[in-house]
């Protein structure tokens, strides 16, 4: 009898256990699909939490694994390139003179952010997010004032606001600049 009631203590733990594994599971999809859907341009690779042994604090385990997704987004090797010309017709008077190389923005420099806005269908450059409000995007300089670039809309890039960060605080860890990414991933927790 009391072997009897040792095996059924077993089992109730074996299934606890599958219980938190299929947690973790259940998370690791969860974040995967967030990540599919939201940064299409990054290819993450989660593999090693996959098969992972579960440990006893599921928040930990849920917390390492956002560490490792927001250090994969911060090291994401991006390049600058020069974008997609648009069409001349759309192009105002004064555009080409203030698009010349300077360190001064100019005045009309909203009315540029919005051209390339929709010239990138509201699709950041770097990871691919799409955002739905001009307000949630960054411009940035394909080619800076310094190497002969201008504000031309081919030599401005689309952000979202988390690229921009990163791009702008090279120098910080990643650690130490605010992300969206970071939020939305702690959120699922």
């Amino acid at each position: 009898m009391l072997h009897n009631i040792k095996k059924l203590f077993k089992a109730k733990e074996e299934e606890k256990k599958e219980l938190k594994f299929n947690k973790f599971q259940l998370f690791l999809d969860l974040v995967n699909s967030y990540l599919k859907r939201e940064y299409p341009n990054i290819t993450f690779d989660l593999s090693l939490y996959e098969n992972n042994e579960e440990q006893d604090n599921l928040k930990i385990q849920k917390a390492m694994l956002i560490a490792e997704v927001i250090r994969q987004f911060a090291d994401f090797h991006w390049e600058k390139k020069t974008q997609k010309s648009v069409k001349k017709e759309i192009l105002w008077s004064g555009y080409g003179i203030n698009s010349q190389p300077n360190k001064k923005i100019p005045q009309d420099f909203l009315r540029r952010k919005e051209l390339v806005f929709f010239r990138d269908d509201g699709i950041c450059n770097r990871c691919g997010n799409v955002m739905d409000k001009i307000q949630k995007s960054s411009i940035i300089l394909a080619q800076g004032s310094g190497e002969n670039g201008g504000y031309n809309v081919e030599n401005l890039i689309l952000l979202c606001s988390n690229c921009y960060n990163l791009i702008q605080n090279q120098d910080k860890s990643f650690s130490e600049i605010p992300l969206r990414i970071r939020d939305d991933l702690y959120d699922l927790l």
